[in-house]
Protein backbone atom coordinates (compact mmCIF):
# COMPACT_ATOMS: atom_id res chain seq x y z
CA UNK A 1 0.00 0.00 0.00
CA UNK A 2 2.73 2.47 0.91
CA UNK A 3 4.72 1.69 -2.25
CA UNK A 4 1.84 2.21 -4.63
CA UNK A 5 1.98 6.02 -4.60
CA UNK A 6 5.70 5.90 -5.46
CA UNK A 7 5.27 3.76 -8.53
CA UNK A 8 3.66 6.44 -10.66
CA UNK A 9 6.44 8.84 -9.67
CA UNK A 10 9.02 6.30 -10.80
CA UNK A 11 7.24 5.89 -14.06
CA UNK A 12 7.08 9.65 -14.41
CA UNK A 13 10.84 9.97 -13.84
CA UNK A 14 11.47 7.29 -16.41
CA UNK A 15 9.22 9.04 -18.90
CA UNK A 16 10.90 12.39 -18.25
CA UNK A 17 14.34 10.84 -18.66
CA UNK A 18 13.19 9.19 -21.88
CA UNK A 19 11.84 12.54 -23.05
CA UNK A 20 15.12 14.33 -22.29
CA UNK A 21 17.08 11.57 -24.04
CA UNK A 22 14.80 11.91 -27.02
CA UNK A 23 15.35 15.68 -27.02
CA UNK A 24 19.12 15.33 -26.82
CA UNK A 25 19.07 12.96 -29.76
CA UNK A 26 16.82 15.27 -31.75
CA UNK A 27 19.56 17.03 -33.80
CA UNK A 28 21.05 13.70 -34.84
CA UNK A 29 17.68 12.32 -35.84
CA UNK A 30 16.93 15.53 -37.72
CA UNK A 31 20.21 15.22 -39.56
CA UNK A 32 19.40 11.61 -40.47
CA UNK A 33 15.95 12.65 -41.65
CA UNK A 34 17.46 15.48 -43.66
CA UNK A 35 19.99 13.09 -45.18
CA UNK A 36 17.27 10.60 -46.05
CA UNK A 37 15.15 13.41 -47.51
CA UNK A 38 18.02 14.65 -49.64
CA UNK A 39 18.70 11.04 -50.68
CA UNK A 40 15.10 10.58 -51.77
CA UNK A 41 15.24 13.89 -53.65
CA UNK A 42 18.44 12.72 -55.31
CA UNK A 43 16.78 9.45 -56.36
CA UNK A 44 13.83 11.36 -57.82
CA UNK A 45 16.19 13.71 -59.63
CA UNK A 46 18.11 10.75 -61.07
CA UNK A 47 14.86 9.27 -62.39
CA UNK A 48 13.98 12.57 -64.04
CA UNK A 49 17.45 12.82 -65.55
CA UNK A 50 17.22 9.27 -66.90
CA UNK A 51 13.93 10.17 -68.56
CA UNK A 52 15.63 13.08 -70.31
CA UNK A 53 18.15 10.74 -71.92
CA UNK A 54 15.38 9.48 -74.25
CA UNK A 55 13.98 11.46 -77.16
CA UNK A 56 11.32 13.83 -75.78
CA UNK A 57 8.57 15.60 -77.69
CA UNK A 58 7.12 18.97 -76.82
CA UNK A 59 3.65 19.55 -75.43
CA UNK A 60 0.93 20.40 -77.97
CA UNK A 61 0.67 23.73 -76.16
CA UNK A 62 4.03 24.59 -77.74
CA UNK A 63 2.14 25.45 -80.93
CA UNK A 64 0.98 28.61 -79.13
CA UNK A 65 4.59 29.57 -78.56
CA UNK A 66 5.49 28.92 -82.20
CA UNK A 67 2.52 30.99 -83.41
CA UNK A 68 3.25 33.97 -81.15
CA UNK A 69 6.99 33.71 -81.81
CA UNK A 70 6.54 33.76 -85.57
CA UNK A 71 4.06 36.64 -85.38
CA UNK A 72 6.45 38.60 -83.15
CA UNK A 73 9.34 38.04 -85.57
CA UNK A 74 7.21 39.25 -88.48
CA UNK A 75 6.08 42.37 -86.63
CA UNK A 76 9.51 43.21 -85.16
CA UNK A 77 11.19 42.91 -88.57
CA UNK A 78 8.34 44.45 -90.53
CA UNK A 79 8.56 48.07 -89.40
CA UNK A 80 9.81 48.94 -92.90
CA UNK A 81 6.32 48.25 -94.31
CA UNK A 82 4.69 50.72 -91.91
CA UNK A 83 4.84 53.59 -94.43
CA UNK A 84 3.26 51.33 -97.07
CA UNK A 85 0.42 50.37 -94.71
CA UNK A 86 -0.03 54.00 -93.68
CA UNK A 87 -0.15 55.18 -97.29
CA UNK A 88 -2.64 52.45 -98.19
CA UNK A 89 -4.83 53.42 -95.26
CA UNK A 90 -4.82 57.05 -96.38
CA UNK A 91 -5.79 56.16 -99.94
CA UNK A 92 -8.55 53.77 -98.91
CA UNK A 93 -8.75 50.37 -97.22
CA UNK A 94 -10.67 47.31 -98.39
CA UNK A 95 -12.02 45.73 -95.18
CA UNK A 96 -12.94 42.38 -96.78
CA UNK A 97 -9.53 41.90 -98.36
CA UNK A 98 -7.88 42.88 -95.09
CA UNK A 99 -9.88 40.30 -93.12
CA UNK A 100 -9.19 37.64 -95.73
CA UNK A 101 -5.45 38.33 -95.58
CA UNK A 102 -5.55 38.16 -91.77
CA UNK A 103 -7.35 34.78 -91.81
CA UNK A 104 -4.90 33.36 -94.38
CA UNK A 105 -1.94 34.56 -92.29
CA UNK A 106 -3.34 32.91 -89.12
CA UNK A 107 -3.99 29.68 -91.04
CA UNK A 108 -0.44 29.58 -92.43
CA UNK A 109 1.04 30.30 -88.99
CA UNK A 110 -1.04 27.48 -87.47
CA UNK A 111 0.07 24.96 -90.11
CA UNK A 112 3.69 26.03 -89.70
CA UNK A 113 3.45 25.72 -85.90
CA UNK A 114 1.83 22.27 -86.14
CA UNK A 115 4.71 21.02 -88.30
CA UNK A 116 7.27 22.46 -85.88
CA UNK A 117 5.59 20.73 -82.93
CA UNK A 118 5.33 17.33 -84.65
CA UNK A 119 8.95 17.28 -85.79
CA UNK A 120 10.69 18.75 -82.71
CA UNK A 121 12.58 16.29 -80.44
CA UNK A 122 15.26 16.73 -77.77
CA UNK A 123 17.27 14.62 -75.33
CA UNK A 124 20.34 14.65 -73.10
CA UNK A 125 23.13 12.43 -74.38
CA UNK A 126 26.26 12.28 -72.25
CA UNK A 127 27.67 15.80 -71.98
CA UNK A 128 25.56 17.33 -74.73
CA UNK A 129 22.01 18.32 -75.59
CA UNK A 130 20.66 16.91 -78.87
CA UNK A 131 17.96 18.73 -80.85
CA UNK A 132 16.22 17.24 -83.88
CA UNK A 133 13.66 19.03 -86.07
CA UNK A 134 12.49 19.45 -89.65
CA UNK A 135 9.93 17.86 -91.99
CA UNK A 136 11.55 17.40 -95.41
CA UNK A 137 15.09 18.17 -94.28
CA UNK A 138 15.99 17.00 -90.78
CA UNK A 139 18.26 19.30 -88.80
CA UNK A 140 20.14 17.92 -85.81
CA UNK A 141 22.05 20.11 -83.36
CA UNK A 142 24.48 18.77 -80.78
CA UNK A 143 25.18 21.31 -78.06
CA UNK A 144 28.06 20.54 -75.63
CA UNK A 145 27.07 21.45 -72.07
CA UNK A 146 30.40 23.19 -71.41
CA UNK A 147 29.75 25.58 -74.31
CA UNK A 148 26.39 26.81 -73.03
CA UNK A 149 26.47 30.53 -72.23
CA UNK A 150 22.90 31.55 -71.39
CA UNK A 151 19.80 29.66 -70.36
CA UNK A 152 16.57 31.62 -70.28
CA UNK A 153 13.36 30.32 -68.73
CA UNK A 154 10.40 32.38 -69.90
CA UNK A 155 6.76 32.03 -68.87
CA UNK A 156 4.56 34.10 -71.21
CA UNK A 157 1.10 35.14 -70.13
CA UNK A 158 -0.56 32.45 -72.25
CA UNK A 159 1.41 29.72 -70.42
CA UNK A 160 0.90 30.99 -66.85
CA UNK A 161 -2.54 29.36 -66.30
CA UNK A 162 -1.08 25.96 -67.28
CA UNK A 163 2.17 26.39 -65.27
CA UNK A 164 4.21 25.89 -68.43
CA UNK A 165 7.27 27.73 -69.67
CA UNK A 166 9.87 27.95 -72.42
CA UNK A 167 13.54 27.08 -72.00
CA UNK A 168 15.93 28.86 -74.38
CA UNK A 169 19.54 27.66 -74.63
CA UNK A 170 22.26 29.84 -76.15
CA UNK A 171 25.94 29.13 -76.76
CA UNK A 172 28.90 31.47 -77.12
CA UNK A 173 29.20 33.03 -80.55
CA UNK A 174 25.75 31.98 -81.77
CA UNK A 175 23.58 34.48 -83.60
CA UNK A 176 20.34 32.57 -83.08
CA UNK A 177 18.87 30.51 -80.27
CA UNK A 178 20.47 27.05 -80.30
CA UNK A 179 17.49 25.41 -78.59
CA UNK A 180 13.95 26.64 -78.01
CA UNK A 181 12.05 24.15 -75.82
CA UNK A 182 8.47 25.37 -75.54
CA UNK A 183 5.61 24.46 -73.18
CA UNK A 184 7.71 22.52 -70.66
CA UNK A 185 6.31 21.71 -67.26
CA UNK A 186 7.90 23.96 -64.62
CA UNK A 187 9.42 21.01 -62.72
CA UNK A 188 10.75 19.42 -65.91
CA UNK A 189 12.23 22.73 -67.05
CA UNK A 190 13.91 23.21 -63.66
CA UNK A 191 15.54 19.75 -63.78
CA UNK A 192 16.67 20.22 -67.37
CA UNK A 193 18.06 23.68 -66.60
CA UNK A 194 19.95 22.22 -63.65
CA UNK A 195 21.52 19.54 -65.85
CA UNK A 196 22.40 21.96 -68.64
CA UNK A 197 24.12 24.30 -66.18
CA UNK A 198 25.89 21.28 -64.63
CA UNK A 199 24.78 22.23 -61.13
CA UNK A 200 25.03 19.80 -58.22
CA UNK A 201 21.54 18.99 -56.85
CA UNK A 202 22.92 16.81 -54.03
CA UNK A 203 25.07 19.66 -52.76
CA UNK A 204 22.17 22.07 -52.88
CA UNK A 205 19.91 19.63 -51.02
CA UNK A 206 22.54 19.04 -48.33
CA UNK A 207 23.06 22.76 -47.80
CA UNK A 208 19.31 23.32 -47.51
CA UNK A 209 19.06 20.52 -44.93
CA UNK A 210 21.95 21.91 -42.86
CA UNK A 211 20.45 25.40 -42.94
CA UNK A 212 17.09 24.00 -41.77
CA UNK A 213 18.71 22.14 -38.84
CA UNK A 214 20.72 25.23 -37.88
CA UNK A 215 17.55 27.33 -37.84
CA UNK A 216 15.66 24.86 -35.63
CA UNK A 217 18.53 24.63 -33.12
CA UNK A 218 18.92 28.38 -32.48
CA UNK A 219 17.60 27.82 -28.93
CA UNK A 220 20.77 25.79 -28.19
CA UNK A 221 23.00 28.52 -29.82
CA UNK A 222 24.26 26.06 -32.41
CA UNK A 223 25.48 27.79 -35.57
CA UNK A 224 26.26 25.17 -38.17
CA UNK A 225 28.52 26.64 -40.87
CA UNK A 226 27.35 26.01 -44.40
CA UNK A 227 28.86 26.73 -47.78
CA UNK A 228 25.91 28.33 -49.50
CA UNK A 229 25.90 27.81 -53.24
CA UNK A 230 22.86 30.02 -53.79
CA UNK A 231 22.47 33.56 -52.54
CA UNK A 232 20.57 36.65 -53.58
CA UNK A 233 22.92 39.41 -54.70
CA UNK A 234 20.45 42.27 -55.16
CA UNK A 235 16.72 42.99 -55.50
CA UNK A 236 15.25 45.99 -57.31
CA UNK A 237 11.85 47.33 -56.23
CA UNK A 238 9.21 49.15 -58.27
CA UNK A 239 10.60 52.62 -57.49
CA UNK A 240 14.09 51.65 -58.66
CA UNK A 241 12.74 50.18 -61.91
CA UNK A 242 10.76 53.38 -62.54
CA UNK A 243 13.98 55.34 -62.10
CA UNK A 244 15.71 52.97 -64.53
CA UNK A 245 13.01 53.46 -67.15
CA UNK A 246 13.21 57.24 -66.70
CA UNK A 247 16.93 57.57 -67.39
CA UNK A 248 17.14 54.69 -69.90
CA UNK A 249 15.01 56.43 -72.51
CA UNK A 250 14.21 54.71 -75.84
CA UNK A 251 13.31 57.81 -77.83
CA UNK A 252 16.03 57.07 -80.40
CA UNK A 253 14.53 53.66 -81.22
CA UNK A 254 11.09 55.24 -81.45
CA UNK A 255 12.49 57.76 -83.91
CA UNK A 256 13.91 54.95 -86.06
CA UNK A 257 10.49 53.28 -86.27
CA UNK A 258 8.49 56.49 -86.58
CA UNK A 259 10.84 58.06 -89.13
CA UNK A 260 9.17 56.52 -92.21
CA UNK A 261 5.75 57.67 -90.95
CA UNK A 262 7.06 61.21 -90.52
CA UNK A 263 7.78 61.27 -94.25
CA UNK A 264 4.08 60.69 -94.97
CA UNK A 265 2.89 63.59 -92.80
CA UNK A 266 2.06 66.92 -94.44
CA UNK A 267 4.19 69.19 -92.31
CA UNK A 268 2.87 72.35 -93.98
CA UNK A 269 -0.50 71.71 -92.35
CA UNK A 270 1.10 70.87 -89.00
CA UNK A 271 3.11 74.10 -88.98
CA UNK A 272 -0.05 76.13 -89.65
CA UNK A 273 -1.81 74.78 -86.54
CA UNK A 274 -2.65 77.60 -84.06
CA UNK A 275 -0.79 75.97 -81.16
CA UNK A 276 2.39 75.69 -83.24
CA UNK A 277 2.09 79.30 -84.39
CA UNK A 278 1.61 80.51 -80.81
CA UNK A 279 4.61 78.50 -79.62
CA UNK A 280 6.89 79.85 -82.34
CA UNK A 281 5.70 83.42 -81.72
CA UNK A 282 6.61 83.02 -78.05
CA UNK A 283 10.07 81.71 -78.97
CA UNK A 284 10.69 84.60 -81.41
CA UNK A 285 9.47 87.22 -78.94
CA UNK A 286 11.77 85.86 -76.25
CA UNK A 287 14.88 85.28 -78.37
CA UNK A 288 14.51 88.14 -80.85
CA UNK A 289 16.48 87.83 -84.11
CA UNK A 290 19.23 85.76 -82.47
CA UNK A 291 19.55 82.40 -84.18
CA UNK A 292 21.52 81.02 -81.25
CA UNK A 293 18.73 81.68 -78.73
CA UNK A 294 16.18 80.17 -81.10
CA UNK A 295 18.34 77.06 -81.44
CA UNK A 296 18.55 76.81 -77.63
CA UNK A 297 14.75 77.06 -77.36
CA UNK A 298 14.36 74.25 -79.90
CA UNK A 299 16.86 72.09 -78.00
CA UNK A 300 14.94 72.64 -74.76
CA UNK A 301 11.74 71.63 -76.54
CA UNK A 302 13.37 68.44 -77.77
CA UNK A 303 14.58 67.73 -74.23
CA UNK A 304 10.99 68.08 -72.99
CA UNK A 305 9.80 65.63 -75.65
CA UNK A 306 12.58 63.26 -74.60
CA UNK A 307 11.35 63.35 -71.00
CA UNK A 308 7.74 62.77 -72.08
CA UNK A 309 8.75 59.66 -73.98
CA UNK A 310 10.35 58.35 -70.81
CA UNK A 311 6.87 57.17 -69.88
CA UNK A 312 7.18 54.51 -72.59
CA UNK A 313 10.54 53.40 -71.22
CA UNK A 314 9.22 53.31 -67.64
CA UNK A 315 6.30 51.08 -68.58
CA UNK A 316 8.59 48.81 -70.61
CA UNK A 317 11.11 48.52 -67.74
CA UNK A 318 8.44 47.66 -65.18
CA UNK A 319 6.71 45.10 -67.39
CA UNK A 320 9.97 43.42 -68.34
CA UNK A 321 11.89 43.38 -65.04
CA UNK A 322 9.50 43.72 -62.07
CA UNK A 323 10.15 42.19 -59.58
CA UNK A 324 13.88 42.15 -60.41
CA UNK A 325 16.13 39.67 -58.57
CA UNK A 326 19.76 38.80 -59.30
CA UNK A 327 21.01 35.57 -57.69
CA UNK A 328 24.28 33.69 -57.72
CA UNK A 329 23.95 29.91 -57.84
CA UNK A 330 27.26 28.07 -57.85
CA UNK A 331 29.01 29.24 -61.05
CA UNK A 332 26.05 31.08 -62.65
CA UNK A 333 24.32 34.45 -62.40
CA UNK A 334 20.54 34.14 -62.51
CA UNK A 335 18.17 37.03 -63.11
CA UNK A 336 14.39 36.78 -62.74
CA UNK A 337 11.45 39.13 -63.21
CA UNK A 338 8.67 40.17 -65.56
CA UNK A 339 5.00 41.09 -65.13
CA UNK A 340 3.29 39.84 -68.29
CA UNK A 341 5.96 37.33 -69.25
CA UNK A 342 7.98 36.04 -66.30
CA UNK A 343 11.59 35.42 -67.28
CA UNK A 344 14.56 33.72 -65.63
CA UNK A 345 17.99 34.12 -67.24
CA UNK A 346 21.09 32.15 -66.26
CA UNK A 347 24.57 33.22 -67.38
CA UNK A 348 27.77 31.25 -66.71
CA UNK A 349 30.08 33.56 -64.76
CA UNK A 350 33.15 32.33 -66.64
CA UNK A 351 31.60 33.76 -69.83
CA UNK A 352 31.64 37.31 -68.40
CA UNK A 353 34.43 39.19 -70.18
CA UNK A 354 34.07 42.59 -68.54
CA UNK A 355 31.73 44.66 -66.40
CA UNK A 356 30.35 47.82 -67.99
CA UNK A 357 29.19 50.62 -65.66
CA UNK A 358 26.90 52.94 -67.60
CA UNK A 359 25.60 56.30 -66.30
CA UNK A 360 23.57 58.33 -68.83
CA UNK A 361 23.01 62.03 -68.23
CA UNK A 362 19.70 61.63 -66.37
CA UNK A 363 21.16 58.78 -64.31
CA UNK A 364 24.07 61.06 -63.42
CA UNK A 365 21.60 63.54 -61.93
CA UNK A 366 20.03 60.73 -59.90
CA UNK A 367 23.39 59.25 -58.86
CA UNK A 368 22.59 55.85 -60.38
CA UNK A 369 24.42 53.34 -62.60
CA UNK A 370 23.45 50.42 -64.81
CA UNK A 371 25.77 47.41 -64.66
CA UNK A 372 26.16 45.22 -67.75
CA UNK A 373 27.86 41.84 -67.48
CA UNK A 374 29.27 41.67 -71.00
CA UNK A 375 29.62 38.08 -72.14
CA UNK A 376 31.15 36.26 -75.08
CA UNK A 377 29.93 37.98 -78.23
CA UNK A 378 27.00 36.26 -79.88
CA UNK A 379 23.41 35.76 -78.79
CA UNK A 380 23.19 37.97 -75.70
CA UNK A 381 20.72 37.68 -72.85
CA UNK A 382 18.60 40.57 -74.10
CA UNK A 383 18.17 38.87 -77.50
CA UNK A 384 17.19 41.29 -80.29
CA UNK A 385 18.51 44.36 -78.49
CA UNK A 386 21.95 42.65 -78.29
CA UNK A 387 22.34 43.87 -74.73
CA UNK A 388 23.99 41.90 -71.97
CA UNK A 389 22.63 40.83 -68.60
CA UNK A 390 22.04 44.08 -66.76
CA UNK A 391 21.56 45.30 -63.20
CA UNK A 392 19.56 48.58 -63.10
CA UNK A 393 19.50 51.55 -60.71
CA UNK A 394 22.67 50.85 -58.73
CA UNK A 395 24.02 53.50 -56.36
CA UNK A 396 27.75 54.14 -56.32
CA UNK A 397 27.98 52.96 -52.70
CA UNK A 398 26.42 49.60 -53.67
CA UNK A 399 28.88 48.67 -56.43
CA UNK A 400 31.73 47.34 -54.25
CA UNK A 401 29.36 45.21 -52.15
CA UNK A 402 27.69 43.74 -55.24
CA UNK A 403 30.92 42.79 -57.00
CA UNK A 404 32.35 41.38 -53.76
CA UNK A 405 29.57 38.77 -53.85
CA UNK A 406 30.83 37.55 -57.25
CA UNK A 407 34.48 36.68 -56.54
CA UNK A 408 34.57 34.47 -59.65
CA UNK A 409 34.84 37.61 -61.77
CA UNK A 410 38.50 37.96 -62.70
CA UNK A 411 40.44 40.58 -60.77
CA UNK A 412 40.03 41.66 -57.16
CA UNK A 413 39.21 45.35 -57.67
CA UNK A 414 35.57 46.23 -57.07
CA UNK A 415 35.50 50.01 -56.50
CA UNK A 416 35.11 52.44 -59.40
CA UNK A 417 38.26 54.61 -59.63
CA UNK A 418 37.91 58.15 -58.33
CA UNK A 419 40.03 59.61 -61.17
CA UNK A 420 41.62 58.53 -64.43
CA UNK A 421 44.59 59.28 -66.66
CA UNK A 422 43.45 61.48 -69.57
CA UNK A 423 44.45 60.89 -73.18
CA UNK A 424 46.65 63.38 -75.04
CA UNK A 425 45.27 66.78 -76.09
CA UNK A 426 46.35 66.04 -79.68
CA UNK A 427 43.31 63.76 -80.03
CA UNK A 428 41.01 66.77 -79.58
CA UNK A 429 43.04 69.17 -81.70
CA UNK A 430 43.00 66.81 -84.70
CA UNK A 431 39.20 66.56 -84.55
CA UNK A 432 37.74 69.64 -82.90
CA UNK A 433 39.54 72.32 -84.89
CA UNK A 434 39.04 70.38 -88.13
CA UNK A 435 35.30 71.17 -88.01
CA UNK A 436 36.00 74.90 -88.39
CA UNK A 437 37.56 74.54 -91.85
CA UNK A 438 34.22 74.28 -93.79
CA UNK A 439 32.72 77.12 -91.76
CA UNK A 440 35.73 79.38 -92.39
CA UNK A 441 35.65 78.63 -96.13
CA UNK A 442 31.95 79.59 -96.26
CA UNK A 443 32.71 82.78 -94.31
CA UNK A 444 35.56 83.73 -96.67
CA UNK A 445 33.61 83.20 -99.92
CA UNK A 446 30.14 84.43 -98.83
CA UNK A 447 30.92 86.86 -96.05
CA UNK A 448 28.98 87.26 -92.83
CA UNK A 449 25.40 86.19 -93.53
CA UNK A 450 22.84 83.80 -92.03
CA UNK A 451 24.40 80.83 -93.85
CA UNK A 452 27.90 81.47 -92.51
CA UNK A 453 26.44 82.14 -89.03
CA UNK A 454 24.72 78.74 -89.06
CA UNK A 455 27.94 77.08 -90.29
CA UNK A 456 29.96 78.71 -87.48
CA UNK A 457 27.29 77.74 -84.95
CA UNK A 458 27.34 74.10 -86.09
CA UNK A 459 31.16 74.03 -86.05
CA UNK A 460 31.21 75.47 -82.52
CA UNK A 461 28.64 72.95 -81.30
CA UNK A 462 30.53 70.02 -82.83
CA UNK A 463 33.83 71.26 -81.38
CA UNK A 464 32.19 71.58 -77.97
CA UNK A 465 30.84 68.02 -78.12
CA UNK A 466 34.25 66.76 -79.28
CA UNK A 467 35.89 68.51 -76.34
CA UNK A 468 33.43 66.92 -73.91
CA UNK A 469 34.19 63.52 -75.37
CA UNK A 470 37.92 64.19 -75.12
CA UNK A 471 37.58 65.11 -71.44
CA UNK A 472 35.77 61.82 -70.78
CA UNK A 473 38.41 59.61 -72.41
CA UNK A 474 40.75 58.04 -69.87
CA UNK A 475 42.13 54.88 -68.32
CA UNK A 476 43.37 53.44 -65.03
CA UNK A 477 45.99 50.68 -64.78
CA UNK A 478 45.71 48.40 -61.75
CA UNK A 479 47.31 45.10 -60.71
CA UNK A 480 44.62 42.73 -62.02
CA UNK A 481 42.32 44.88 -64.14
CA UNK A 482 42.38 47.74 -66.63
CA UNK A 483 39.70 50.44 -66.47
CA UNK A 484 38.52 52.40 -69.52
CA UNK A 485 36.52 55.61 -69.05
CA UNK A 486 34.51 57.26 -71.82
CA UNK A 487 31.29 59.15 -72.41
CA UNK A 488 29.81 62.44 -73.56
CA UNK A 489 27.22 63.83 -71.15
CA UNK A 490 27.29 60.71 -69.00
CA UNK A 491 29.93 58.30 -67.72
CA UNK A 492 30.99 54.85 -68.89
CA UNK A 493 33.48 52.69 -66.99
CA UNK A 494 34.61 49.32 -68.34
CA UNK A 495 36.42 46.95 -66.01
CA UNK A 496 38.71 44.68 -68.08
CA UNK A 497 40.53 41.76 -66.38
CA UNK A 498 43.94 41.11 -67.93
CA UNK A 499 43.31 37.36 -68.05
CA UNK A 500 40.35 37.89 -70.40
CA UNK A 501 42.42 39.74 -73.01
CA UNK A 502 42.91 37.68 -76.17
CA UNK A 503 45.09 40.00 -78.22
CA UNK A 504 46.63 43.48 -78.07
CA UNK A 505 47.39 45.70 -81.07
CA UNK A 506 49.51 48.88 -80.79
CA UNK A 507 49.59 51.36 -83.69
CA UNK A 508 51.41 54.67 -84.09
CA UNK A 509 51.50 57.43 -86.68
CA UNK A 510 54.72 59.34 -87.29
CA UNK A 511 53.40 62.24 -85.25
CA UNK A 512 52.54 59.90 -82.38
CA UNK A 513 56.03 58.39 -82.51
CA UNK A 514 57.56 61.85 -82.12
CA UNK A 515 55.25 62.77 -79.23
CA UNK A 516 55.49 59.37 -77.50
CA UNK A 517 51.83 58.37 -77.87
CA UNK A 518 50.06 55.35 -79.35
CA UNK A 519 46.71 53.72 -80.07
CA UNK A 520 46.11 50.41 -78.32
CA UNK A 521 43.33 47.99 -79.31
CA UNK A 522 42.38 45.36 -76.73
CA UNK A 523 40.63 42.27 -78.06
CA UNK A 524 38.19 40.32 -75.87
CA UNK A 525 35.74 37.56 -76.66
CA UNK A 526 33.00 40.18 -76.19
CA UNK A 527 34.54 42.58 -78.74
CA UNK A 528 37.38 45.08 -79.04
CA UNK A 529 38.14 48.20 -77.00
CA UNK A 530 40.37 51.11 -78.01
CA UNK A 531 42.43 53.54 -75.94
CA UNK A 532 43.50 56.40 -78.25
CA UNK A 533 46.47 58.71 -77.76
CA UNK A 534 47.75 57.20 -74.51
CA UNK A 535 51.37 57.31 -73.40
CA UNK A 536 53.50 54.84 -75.33
CA UNK A 537 55.02 53.43 -72.14
CA UNK A 538 51.53 52.73 -70.76
CA UNK A 539 50.50 50.96 -73.98
CA UNK A 540 53.58 48.73 -73.82
CA UNK A 541 52.98 48.02 -70.14
CA UNK A 542 49.34 46.99 -70.78
CA UNK A 543 50.39 44.68 -73.61
CA UNK A 544 53.19 43.10 -71.55
CA UNK A 545 50.96 42.72 -68.49
CA UNK A 546 48.19 41.03 -70.50
CA UNK A 547 50.55 38.61 -72.22
CA UNK A 548 52.32 37.79 -68.95
CA UNK A 549 48.99 37.07 -67.22
CA UNK A 550 47.88 34.78 -70.04
CA UNK A 551 51.24 32.99 -69.95
CA UNK A 552 50.85 32.24 -66.25
CA UNK A 553 47.21 31.17 -66.61
CA UNK A 554 46.60 29.55 -69.98
CA UNK A 555 42.97 28.58 -69.35
CA UNK A 556 40.44 29.27 -72.05
CA UNK A 557 39.43 32.94 -72.11
CA UNK A 558 35.80 31.95 -72.43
Amino acid sequence: MSNQPNEPQKDNKISVAHSSLQTSENPSSQAKKATSTSSSKSTTADKNVNALTQWQSLSPWSMLSFIFGSAKAILSNGYAIIPVVYAGWQSGFDLQMGLLGFVVAILLLTIFSFIQWRTYRFKLSGQQLNIKRGLFFTRKDEIPLNKIQNIRYSQPFYFKPFKLGTLIVETAGSKDDEAHLSALDAAQASKLKQQLLQLAPQQLATNDAVDEISTKNTANSVNTPSDKTHNTIVVRNLKQLIQFGFYQNNLIWFAVIAGPIMGQIKWEQIVELPIIQQFWSAVVSYSGPSIALQAIAIMLTLLLVYCLFSIISIVAAVLKYHPYTLDKQQQTLQRSGGVISHQQDALAIRRVQLVHFSQPFLAKLLGLWTLYFKQVKGQEVEQKTTEHMLLPSVKTAEIAAILAQIPQLAGGTTNIPARYQAIALAWFLRRGLLMYIPALLILIFTGLNPISEVALLIATAVMGLTFLRYKQWGYVIEDEVLWQHSGLFGHHWKRIPYEKIQHVSITQTKGQQRSGHAYIEIGLASGSLTLPYIAEKDALFIAEKAMQTIKQDYRNWI
